[in-house]
């Protein structure tokens, strides 16, 4: 049965260790989002500085709200947050510990159920910290969703804006 215990102890660790490591990726892909979202940014002063027909004006305009969505969303990601993490030297392990040796003391195999009690214990407080975490990555993710999908909008009305300053006429030329 402590086998077992620790097994299931193990595989909710690793578990753990997975939900702080999403939240590392998600704020490195919010970073590299914000790259892309100055860039556009700097695109869009670019396009106001050469001089805009109408309907480039105003897809520029579109843009900068995009922009600033998704840059706003973007920074909200990268808000620090403070992760629930297990303490190694926490005073609350040995007091447990000492409860659980006054509650088994009169029980034969005391020990062998103190280490029982503890591993579920420690199994609880990790599904703790684990839902804690994936609350806070959920909260990430949904804030990298949203920039993603203004970012996404403002690459499009750049593209477009781009359209705007073909000549077609050196086109009907060459066709």
């Amino acid at each position: 049965m402590a086998a077992i215990a620790e097994m299931r102890l193990e595989e909710i660790n690793a578990k753990e260790d997975l939900s702080l490591r999403l939240g590392d990726a998600l704020d490195i892909k919010a970073s590299i989002g914000l790259a892309v979202i100055l860039f556009l940014a700097s695109q869009t002063a670019y396009f106001f500085d050469k001089g805009l027909s109408r309907p480039g004006f105003a897809m520029q305009v579109l843009s900068i709200l995009c922009v600033i969505a998704a840059a706003g969303f973007a920074i909200a990601e990268l808000w620090p947050r403070k992760y629930v993490l297990p303490q190694p030297e926490s005073d609350i392990i040995p007091e447990r510990i000492k409860e659980l040796e006054q509650h088994y003391s009169q029980y034969a195999d005391s020990e062998i159920n103190v280490e029982k009690a503890l591993i579920k214990d420690e199994i609880q407080w990790a599904k703790n910290r684990i839902a804690d975490n994936q609350k806070k990555n959920n909260t990430k993710s949904n804030q990298l969703n949203r920039s993603f999908w203004f970012t996404a909008a403002a690459i499009v009305l750049n593209l477009l804006t781009v359209i705007t300053f073909v000549k077609w006429d050196a086109f009907k030329s060459i066709f």
